[in-house]
Formats: C-alpha cells, structure tokens, sequence
C-alpha cells in the first residue's frame, strides 16, 4: 500500500511539474524558431537592435523597485508598532487589515481609481505607487516575525539608550532578514505582474509597464514578443534562484503567535 502511494504521488508530481514547465518550455524554445529555421535575431533585435524594449524593460523594474521598497518600508513600522506595542483597538484594526488582504484587486479598482481621480493623479507613475505601497499583506507577515523577537532583547536595546528607529535598524531588522526579504520578493512580484492597475490608471500606452506592453502591442513579430516573454520572466526568475531559502523562512515565520 505504501508503495502504491509513493508511485501515485511521484506521478502525480512529475505530471505537477510538467505541466509547469512546459509553457515556460515552448516559449524559450519558440523564441529560436523562426519560418526560416532557428536563429538568434530576435534576441539581437529585444537586447541589442532597438532600445525600446529595453526601455520599457527597465522602466517597470525601477517601478517595481519602488513600488516594494515602498511596501516593505510600511510593512516594518507598521508591523514592529502591531508586534510589540498596546494600543486601542490594535486587534480590530488587524482584523480589518486581514480582511482587506483578502479581498481581489479588481475590488480596490474602483475605491483607488476615485481617490486617486480627487488627488489628479491619474495617468501618474504615482497612481500606481500610492496604493500599492499599502497592501497589508506585508504588514502581517512581519507582524508574525516581529512578535517571534522577545522582550528581553527589545528591553536590552532601551536600556542602552537605543530609541524606537535605533531598535528597528540595529535589532529588529537584522533579526529578522528572512522576514524583510520575504515581504520584498512577494511585493516585488506582486508590482511586476500587475495587469488590472495600470489598464486602470493609465491612458497613454507609452507608460505601461512591460507586464501589460505585450498584450498591446501589435503582433509584427511573434517571436520578438516571445523573447520578450522571456526577459519578462528574468527578474522573478533570479530573485526566487537567489532568496528562495529567505522566502521559505519568512513565509513559515509569519506562522509564529
């Protein structure tokens, strides 16, 4: 019986991974395939031929950037303030931070696209940022790290004349790497495949990020869109390769009471 069940589940996982990299394959392969046999020239033409894809390339990285600084920077004071301070209605408003970190982005759409529309910042860089930089998500994954440093250490630090910003810099953060590079990678991700937001708020198709880009652009070459598929891919697939260890950690220490 036991037998039985390793061999269902080691088929069941190795169809699991096909079927996952078997898009990822035939896009990279495609990529070389052209009518008149494999060639590099696509490549040559996304890397090297014209610096519009390039452009936009590092554009929405630098968005992306910004857009998970500005998460995780949120994320830490508010998480720290949840994690080791008493105030006033702290549960509440963590119970409404987990019901909004529940709810779908095309919900937000809407509420986000009126605030951002009273603050004229529409079709901004800015309508992007603002109310991505406040997705609780991140605020509880640190809140669960953060309640994981004890009491004695954070006792320690203030009767050393440490304040709250020298506590964050000097002990909580460096406590807690696996955490802060955590929330980083899942904001990070969240900013470079975003689709609904920038259809959303932006009207001129120079600003889209490469993420909505490729779907608007027009077909002349299907395999400069596939190469650009692949470079797409590039900044999550060498983030996860180098922090995959980190994400794992963070994610089962936001399980910590």
């Amino acid at each position: 019986m036991k037998r039985v069940r390793a061999v269902l589940t080691g088929a069941f996982a190795f169809v699991l991974i096909v079927l996952c990299i078997a898009p990822f394959a035939y896009v990279l392969l495609r990529s070389f395939w052209t009518d008149g046999g494999i060639t590099f020239q696509s490549y040559y033409d996304v890397f090297l031929g014209s610096p519009q894809y390039l452009f936009r390339f590092w554009k929405s990285l630098g968005l992306a950037v910004c857009i998970a600084f500005g998460q995780l920077f949120i994320s830490i004071l508010a998480g720290y303030g949840f994690a080791k301070y008493k105030f006033p209605g702290r549960n509440a408003i963590f119970f409404l931070l987990m019901i909004l970190m529940t709810l779908p982005v095309q919900v937000m759409l809407i509420p986000n696209y009126l605030m951002l529309s009273y603050m004229n910042l529409l079709d901004t860089y800015a309508a992007l940022i603002l109310p991505s930089v406040f997705i609780p998500l991140g605020t509880f994954i640190l809140t669960q790290s953060f309640k994981s440093i004890s009491e004695s250490v954070i006792d320690a630090a203030m009767l050393d004349g440490c304040g709250v910003p020298r506590i964050l810099t000097l002990v909580a953060v460096p406590m807690n790497k696996s955490g802060i590079i955590c929330v980083f990678l899942l904001s990070f991700l969240d900013a470079w495949n975003m689709v609904e937001q920038p259809i959303a708020y932006l009207k001129s198709f120079d600003q889209y990020p490469i993420s909505v880009a490729l779907a608007y652009a027009p077909p002349t070459d299907t395999t400069v869109h596939l190469v650009c598929c692949i470079l797409v891919v590039l900044p999550a697939l060498f983030l996860f390769t180098l922090f995959n260890r980190e994400l794992v950690e963070g994610i089962v220490l936001a399980e910590v009471k």
